[in-house]
């Protein structure tokens, strides 16, 4: 069912960079961060990679501001031994599902020009999702996220974060 709930809701969201590159005249530099960022992160090793994926995502769910305290104590009791790994990965699959996503769908929708386009372009990566993600799930799953193909797919998400953290910063900057 967590797979089904990430290939749906979860991992289709990154395109909403792609919509908001395209609205911020910023499609150059969220394609660096996107071609770069993954790259560096493969040759990271295992504690650094893990570091860096902890910290950037508490980094961007800070930006929730009633809910971001959700994922910070998922982690605080996943990591004092309060819960397993799997109950945390339900807790924060949920988060990621039914909060935070629909919050960047939220942000990207209410500010575009383009709704329709927009919608069928969350709607065609969606299918694309449903149909390649839960391979990857597998994968990372069987790999324990620890080879070249998970570190590049967790260098996506953090790709993903990294974009978002550019854009609050301009944005804040020329406000």
């Amino acid at each position: 069912m967590f797979t089904y709930l990430l290939s749906f809701f979860v991992i289709p969201h990154g395109i909403t960079d792609i919509i908001v590159s395209y609205e911020t005249n910023t499609y150059y530099e969220m394609s660096l961060m996107y071609l770069l960022a993954p790259f560096t992160f493969i040759h990271m090793n295992k504690s650094l990679y893990k570091l860096s994926f902890v910290g950037l995502s508490w980094l961007h769910f800070r930006k929730n501001i009633y809910t971001s305290f959700i994922p910070f104590y998922v982690a605080l009791n996943y990591y004092s031994g309060i819960t397993t790994y799997d109950k945390s990965f339900k807790h924060i699959t949920y988060y990621l599902s039914f909060i935070h996503t629909p919050e960047h769908y939220y942000d990207v929708l209410w500010t575009t020009n383009y709704i329709y386009e927009h919608l069928s372009m969350i709607f065609c990566m969606t299918m694309i999702s449903i149909i390649i993600s839960p391979h990857l799930i597998d994968w990372i799953e069987i790999h324990s996220g620890e080879d070249k193909l998970s570190k590049y797919v967790g260098g996506i998400i953090m790709s993903h974060i990294l974009f978002n953290e550019y854009l609050s910063k301009l944005l804040h900057y020329n406000t």
